[in-house]
């Protein structure tokens, strides 16, 4: 009787064992799975400078080709129509989450020479350059990726704001002469997140969009 005893506890601590085991490498794979490693490049106006996203390295600013690519400065940041280089200075987005877990975007303007980041504008998406070459960006703008039309709490967070639209469709379109980054016009458009944006305000010029 008692070596049944024994035999069955046996029995059991190798079932719970093996359970563990099994439970254990299930989890792992699904969390590979769902964690899958990355590392992708975006060059920036076809200059030396890129921004790149990875799991394995730092995310941030490179400069140099995608196998030799030295960082020059950590964070996340836009790319494409998200950065744009005037001389010596790259604009560009800056991605930011808050502790509430909202995803917010930052205007800011690193010094090439010496990579030092200034925030120009708060709450604002930097979308491209218009037809005579000024910065066309977005202020007051929540992100898409925060859910503005169903999140009531993003909406919450925009009233106390005070200069954000909080249905997630407007914003003041502003004009940024490069040079200097100063504001050299801006209007409020009710409907700034629509797909007709590239076409009333980047396809244009600047005098166009005033008159």
């Amino acid at each position: 009787m008692t070596d049944s005893k024994f035999s069955m506890n046996v029995l059991l601590l190798i079932v719970i064992i093996v359970s563990a085991f099994i439970f254990f490498f299930t989890v792992t794979l699904v969390d590979i799975a769902y964690n899958p490693a990355y590392n992708e490049f975006y060059p920036i106006e076809g200059t030396e400078y890129c921004v790149r996203y990875s799991s394995l390295d730092p995310s941030g600013i490179y400069k140099g080709s995608r196998a030799a690519g030295v960082l020059k400065l950590k964070g996340t940041y836009g790319y494409d129509w998200g950065a744009a280089v005037v001389g010596d200075q790259l604009y560009l987005n800056e991605y930011v989450t808050t502790e509430m877990g909202y995803m917010l975007c930052n205007l800011v303007r690193v010094d090439l020479n010496t990579f030092e980041k200034e925030v120009l504008y708060r709450d604002t998406i930097l979308r491209g350059r218009c037809a005579s070459g000024e910065l066309v960006c977005i202020s007051g703008f929540i992100m898409p990726s925060n859910y503005p039309e169903t999140n009531p709490t993003c909406r919450l967070y925009a009233m106390s704001a005070g200069d954000m639209d909080p249905t997630g469709r407007g914003g003041t379109v502003m004009f940024i002469d490069g040079a200097d980054g100063e504001t050299v016009y801006s209007v409020w458009d009710g409907d700034a997140a629509s797909d007709s944006f590239d076409g009333r305000y980047l396809g244009r010029t600047l005098e166009e969009v005033r008159g």
